[in-house]
């Protein structure tokens, strides 16, 4: 009765083991795609109504500044206009971001589009 226990208890485990194979945690590269189609979808939303639509031509990928938070255990993706500027006073560091976590949920996003 032992031996079976321990067969089944063995079993079990290994079978959990298992099934944690297709839950991998994506690249960076899966959070930037993420991130550029939901800043498709935002950019669509927002030239609806604005008066001024941005083109998604002008906005670039911040590659070099996505990384991995350790406090929000998220990738941080990034997208600036590609000149850097919002209008000709202003500089940003970012019009849009977003937090993307390993499961690829968005789970924060951050525009300054105006």
């Amino acid at each position: 009765m032992k031996k079976i226990s321990f067969l089944i208890v063995g079993v079990i485990l290994i079978l959990m083991g298992c099934g944690n194979k297709g839950a991998e945690a994506i690249d960076s590269t899966d959070a930037e795609f993420i991130a550029i189609v939901q800043l498709e979808q935002d950019l669509h939303i927002y030239n609806e109504t604005a008066s001024e639509p941005i083109n998604i031509n002008d906005l670039e990928l911040l590659s070099n500044d996505t990384v991995f938070s350790s406090s929000s255990k998220a990738w941080e993706v990034s997208f600036n206009y590609k000149d850097g500027l919002t209008n000709k006073t202003v500089a940003t560091n970012a019009v849009a971001q977003y937090s993307v976590d390993p499961s690829g949920e968005i789970t924060a996003t951050t525009h300054s589009f105006e």
